[in-house]
């Protein structure tokens, strides 16, 4: 699922930023001068929720960028 997003993909360093997953992409984002992008951070909260059984992550905008 969602194999060539970069937050996936870096999974490991994502989640070492402190702060809550919307910090962890920002502070991601920064320290590889990537610009905000929407889809991709519904989609790794879609898989995370996955992996974590947390359906609660994905937001209402989330949930319509991915088509759930």
């Amino acid at each position: 699922m969602y194999e060539s997003n970069i937050y996936i993909k870096n999974y490991a360093e994502v989640k070492k930023y402190h702060g809550d997953m919307g910090v962890q992409l920002d502070k991601f984002d920064d320290a590889h001068n990537l610009k905000h992008d929407a889809l991709a951070r519904a989609q790794y909260k879609h898989w995370r929720a996955q992996q974590t059984g947390v359906p609660e992550l994905l937001s209402v905008e989330d949930k319509r960028l991915l088509g759930l």
